[in-house]
């Protein structure tokens, strides 16, 4: 037995989502540690002038480990994440049925063309409330 080369793509970009799906959600759930520990070692209980060295202290160390760097990459790489799982879907449907497969791919067309919509209008109107990751890399 032999795969035929679309159920290998299919494959190929499904587990590529799922992988990068999850460990987004572990990443998120990470970051949501991270919070609470920052908040529960800068809450009041501390006088004033320490607190403000164990805030710098921690601000420091997220500079030095590229943390704001991390939280703006988790929702381009969620994005990727359907991305690619739209592109497996369709690869899937195209040998299955013609009529699936062009209505799924009009429902995926739209849903890029308003992300893309998204995407581009900060670049033409700077007070636009839209913005993608991909907005940041154009």
């Amino acid at each position: 037995f032999s795969p035929s080369a679309s159920a290998i793509w299919v494959n190929v970009l499904w587990f590529l989502s799922l992988v990068i799906s999850l460990t987004c959600a572990l990443l998120a759930t990470l970051l949501q540690q991270w919070a609470r520990r920052y908040l529960r070692l800068t809450r009041p209980a501390h006088v004033p002038h320490k607190r403000a060295r164990i805030r710098n202290y921690l601000k420091q160390g997220m500079d030095k480990f590229y943390l704001p760097s991390v939280i703006e990459a988790l929702p381009g790489l969620l994005h990727a994440s359907v991305f690619l799982f739209f592109a497996g879907l369709l690869v899937f449907l195209v040998g299955i049925n013609n009529i699936v497969f062009k209505t799924t791919l009009s429902c995926i067309s739209v849903s890029a063309g308003l992300y893309l919509f998204a995407s581009l209008i900060p670049l033409i109107r700077h007070d636009s409330p839209f913005h993608t990751p991909l907005s940041t890399v154009l």
